[in-house]
């Protein structure tokens, strides 16, 4: 009886992977399944896995099993990249083409991470026809706009279509350094036929995956913005970008996308707080759990829910009563975007963590 039942489900196995690549096949999608194991072949669970295009647009994520596999089901064809990330080890981009209607297996191996991380990328990387020239003059740089910094270097929840002008293949001289702070020159894959242009500003920012913020899932995915870089060269395929600023260090497989700063403006008024119309604090930035003084988070609210930056918040949670809540903060609102806004933390009288709340101020004199 035991060897019936095996026998049936390996064959109900072989049909759903059947299935699959039959599906995939008729959409135009492919299958990318595989391993990740450490230095030593044990397996690896709890990689996070993110698979983007070429041109940077993030397609899905995942995490690797208590066994280190991982599957892309319905992947578009074409070419796509690769990235996996486990704290404690080195990062590695694989850059591979999805076909459709067939499976691509990749197995990988994670380093354990030196003092300073790096990232190692599989495959060549384009050649541009127009090189260019270590013994070039140093490059010229335009003025940034006075902006907030916060409101660049802040994290961010993903956009349902992010975009990418290119990645940070290295630095224009060390090209193996893997950290780059301000006035590093680097070489970006990526030119004006992605849309980058002499003078254009650009952050650069990079996937994470959030920790220790009591999430029920494990694939939650934060954008952490490295630093503001400014194209400086650009041919075809390949440009020449300054690091402007970091926020912290910038790496190889970073990608660039638009540059759009907040003033610097004075908070809004000080007002009562609109408990009833609260936004939840969803995480903290890449390698923190808590929020404190400075420090900036993400809501899960933005534009389309009346949030605008300037606006102050009242950070708080629910107590038993629901007309006596906890208050333990205050915030303002630093950047927005249609479906989550970037906040920083003013003050607290105690950790400010996920699941917490952040509720409006306004110039109402009766609390909402």
């Amino acid at each position: 009886m035991r060897s019936s039942s095996t026998t049936l489900a390996t064959a109900a196995a072989a049909i759903l992977v059947i299935y699959s690549t039959v599906i995939a096949a008729q959409t135009g999608q492919g299958v990318v399944r595989g391993e990740v194991t450490d230095s030593s072949g044990g397996v690896l669970p709890g990689v996070t896995v993110v698979a983007t295009a070429a041109d940077g647009r993030l397609l899905e994520t995942t995490v690797t099993d208590r066994v280190g596999g991982y599957v892309f089901r319905a992947l578009p064809a074409g070419p796509a990249i690769l990235r996996f990330q486990l704290e404690g080890f080195t990062s590695v981009v694989v850059r591979l083409g999805v076909q459709p209607g067939a499976e691509t297996r990749v197995v990988e191996r994670l380093e354990v991470a030196p003092l300073s991380e790096t990232v190692v990328v599989h495959g060549d990387a384009p050649v541009d026809p127009t090189p260019f020239s270590p013994s070039s003059p140093p490059p010229v740089v335009t003025p940034v706009p006075v902006h907030d910094r916060d409101s660049v270097c802040g994290p961010a929840k993903p956009s349902a279509s992010p975009e990418s002008f290119g990645t940070i293949r290295s630095g224009r001289y060390e090209a193996k350094a893997g950290l780059y702070t301000a006035g590093t020159e680097l070489i970006i894959d990526g030119g004006m036929l992605n849309g980058l242009e002499v003078g254009q500003n650009l952050v650069v920012r990079r996937y994470y995956r959030v920790r220790g913020l009591g999430h029920a899932r494990a694939d939650v995915i934060g954008e952490h913005s490295a630093g503001l870089l400014q194209i400086v060269a650009a041919g075809e395929l390949s440009s020449i970008g300054v690091v402007m600023y970091a926020c912290d260090e910038l790496m190889n497989g970073d990608f660039l996308a638009s540059f759009k700063p907040e003033a610097i403006r004075t908070p809004d008024p000080m007002g009562i707080p609109a408990y009833r119309d609260a936004a939840r604090i969803l995480f903290a930035d890449e390698g923190q759990m808590l929020g404190a003084p400075r420090r900036l988070m993400v809501i899960d609210r933005g534009s389309e829910h009346g949030v605008s930056a300037g606006q102050r918040l009242t950070l708080f949670r629910k107590g038993r009563s629901a007309a006596r809540p906890d208050v333990v903060g205050d915030a303002i609102v630093v950047a927005v975007r249609s479906d989550s806004a970037t906040i920083r933390v003013e003050r607290v009288t105690d950790a400010i963590s996920s699941g917490d709340w952040a509720a409006p101020q306004g110039p109402s004199s009766v609390a909402r």
